[in-house]
């Protein structure tokens, strides 16, 4: 069968109008002989569908062989508009508008992008010579203009708030001015609305692809105040994109790596409960500063270029700060710990390793309520984290403890004194305040006495593992409330009797023991 010119040409149409419906356009080889109509007709349809993309390559197909049809000109202009291509789309339109300039659809997208892209002057001009009343169109032009201004003026007075709502509103009629956008992420900054500032970072990169230095901003804020390495990488790869041989972006690109290298060091040495060498990885020692020096250094570099201040989040140094904490607090180094686990809490009070660590100190301080305050905090924050229940038994042992009697304060020995600190501690004490001795204590004989008979009573159960345990537990021997139906104290506690007390408490006694302990009181 031999096909003819015109069904040739039918079914090129045909075959391209399929195709165009069905497979990306850059995978169209669209035949020459096919009719611009055909063409518009593939490329209407695409843009219908929201195929931006697609549609162009059959829009410009058209307009190579057409190049005189404004209305393809046109709409194609309106593709590249809808994929803020302005600049393509702005070509277009003042291409059309060279051919006809009294059209009218061309005139006004070209005054709203005029507008848009805060081109006062161009925006009045087209606006005035489209059809209709376009007062509304003038005194939204009018409204951008002031709002700028007021912006501006609130920006120079700090007023942080002012400033971010009518830039805000500004924006909103006028979203390609550069200047609008950089003095928003300025009033958000001095807010500390780091992620909003980013926003508008974001929005200038995209608005001026030449600038670096959104780019390292956008990384800075992302990993320094939101301690986000990865978004923070991203961002300096994309600045890379557009400029490989750039100094700017290379320089933060090989620091945070070098900084992520050994942040990942210390956290993998805390992991295999290596706490002190994680902890001299980030802290380092005075010959040789460690990466959380490095980075404090960064952090004021940044706040005097007003990128950071007083308000914007550091994440990334109260995550820092709460890993040495808890590296030297598991390290058993309390007093090197305190230092850094007080800054955390000033950045995040919401730090669990750094509560239990203060709790610790209030404790040690006799401050038991307050210590119960903030574990309660901890617990509400993890009700679930064995540590914090373990601190919070702890402290209730103490506080009820303190409101009654406190051996280790008896005997004046600290909570961790050893056996033999204990008994040291005893005898010194029995050579001062023995009644033989009153001159030495400058007590009465009933003083001394009293005395006495309490340092006998403290050294008695502090002496003795079992005793001593229970009374760390909150279980004091002497108290009788706690064991009503026993007869007698463990020791009598009669400060003058002077004779051997014994005591067996059977199979109800202490734990861990069915045989009687023997208790002597010490007395001249």
């Amino acid at each position: 069968m031999r096909l003819t010119p015109s069904r040739r040409t039918y079914l090129a149409a045909a075959f391209v109008c399929v195709l165009s419906l069905s497979l990306p356009a850059a995978a169209v080889d669209i035949p020459k002989d096919v009719p611009v109509k055909s063409l518009v007709d593939s490329a209407n349809a695409l843009l219908a569908k929201g195929q931006s993309n697609d549609a162009l390559q059959f829009f410009d197909a058209a307009i190579a062989r057409e190049p005189s049809n404004y209305l393809t000109i046109f709409k194609r202009g309106t593709a590249y508009l809808s994929l803020g291509r302005t600049s393509k789309a702005a070509d277009d339109f003042n291409r059309v508008l060279e051919m006809k300039p009294d059209f009218e659809a061309a005139l006004l997208q070209r005054a709203r992008m005029k507008l848009r892209a805060g081109d006062w002057t161009g925006a009045r001009k087209d606006f005035k010579s489209c059809d209709g009343d376009r007062k509304n169109e003038l005194a939204e032009i009018d409204r951008a203009e002031s709002l700028i201004k007021a912006a501006h003026a609130a920006h120079d007075k700090q007023d942080w708030q002012t400033c971010t709502d009518t830039a805000t509103e500004a924006i909103l009629i006028a979203p390609g001015i550069l200047s609008l956008r950089e003095t928003r992420y300025k009033c958000r900054i001095a807010k500390g609305e780091v992620r909003e500032a980013i926003g508008d970072l974001n929005h200038i990169s995209t608005l001026s692809t030449a600038l670096t230095e959104p780019h390292v901003k956008i990384a800075s804020l992302h990993y320094y105040a939101l301690n986000d390495f990865d978004r923070a990488m991203a961002q300096i790869r994309k600045c890379l994109h557009y400029d490989p041989d750039s100094k700017a972006c290379k320089k933060p690109f090989r620091r945070l790596k070098a900084y992520n290298k050994s942040i990942n060091q210390a956290i993998e040495m805390k992991a295999s409960r290596k706490f002190l060498g994680a902890a001299k990885v980030l802290v380092g020692t005075k010959d040789e500063p460690g990466v959380l020096s490095d980075i404090r250094d960064d952090l004021k570099t940044l706040q005097e270029e007003g990128l950071l201040n007083e308000n914007t989040p550091s994440e990334l140094l109260a995550s820092l700060l709460e890993l040495v904490c808890e590296a030297y607090t598991e390290g058993n180094n309390e007093k090197r710990a305190r230092q850094f686990c007080e800054e955390t809490l000033q950045l995040n009070p919401d730090s669990i390793p750094a509560i239990l660590s203060k709790a610790n100190r209030l404790m040690d301080e006799e401050l038991f309520e307050e210590a119960i305050h903030e574990l309660n905090h901890a617990k509400e924050l993890n009700k679930h984290n064995e540590m914090v229940n373990e601190y919070l038994q702890k402290a209730h042992v103490l506080l009820k403890r303190s409101k009654s009697k406190d051996y280790y304060k008896i005997l004046g020995v600290e909570r961790d004194a050893s056996p033999r600190q204990i008994k040291a501690q005893y005898n010194k004490m029995v050579r001062l305040y023995h009644p033989d001795k009153l001159k030495l204590s400058g007590l009465t004989k009933e003083q001394a006495e009293k005395k006495m008979g309490a340092i006998n009573e403290a050294y008695e159960v502090l002496k003795d593992d079992e005793l001593r345990a229970r009374f760390d537990n909150g279980d004091d021997p002497n108290d009788q409330t706690q064991r009503p139906f026993q007869q007698g104290g463990p020791f009598g506690g009669f400060p003058g009797g002077g004779q051997p007390f014994f005591f067996n408490p059977g199979q109800g006694g202490f734990p861990g023991g069915g045989g009687g302990f023997k208790f002597q009181f010490h007395h001249g």
